[in-house]
């Protein structure tokens, strides 16, 4: 069970990696963590390092008696589910342009509520 939970939290930072910087029209505090989590996956991806949540969900499904999965979490949950595997450097560069612009969304609104 901390397996899927581990998993839950995993799928729902990629969403924020994402998506998270328009949360930041709301609220701009939002801005500064969201651009923190956009660069530390591109230090994951570009890098080829292991995220410490993937680590952490294989150590735990190895606990608890199941094999864990090969490769990435990306590999595992979202190839062939979300988009083939052969595109996945496309879809990596369409989610860094999402997050991309959505910083550009909100800096730009911030600079015409400045400007009135």
């Amino acid at each position: 069970m901390a397996a899927v939970v581990v998993a839950v939290v995993h799928m729902a930072f990629l969403g924020y990696i994402v998506f998270g910087g328009f949360l930041a029209l709301r609220r701009p505090a939002w801005l500064w963590p969201s651009m923190v989590a956009t660069v530390y996956s591109a230090y994951v991806t570009l890098a080829q390092f292991t995220c410490p949540l993937t680590t952490l969900e294989k150590w735990l499904l190895e606990v608890g008696g199941r094999a864990p999965y090969e490769g990435s979490f990306i590999a595992h949950y979202l190839h062939d589910v979300l988009f083939p595997a052969q595109y996945e450097t496309a879809a990596w560069l369409i989610a860094m342009g999402i997050a991309l612009t959505s910083y550009a969304v909100v800096l730009t609104r911030w600079r015409r509520l400045a400007v009135r």
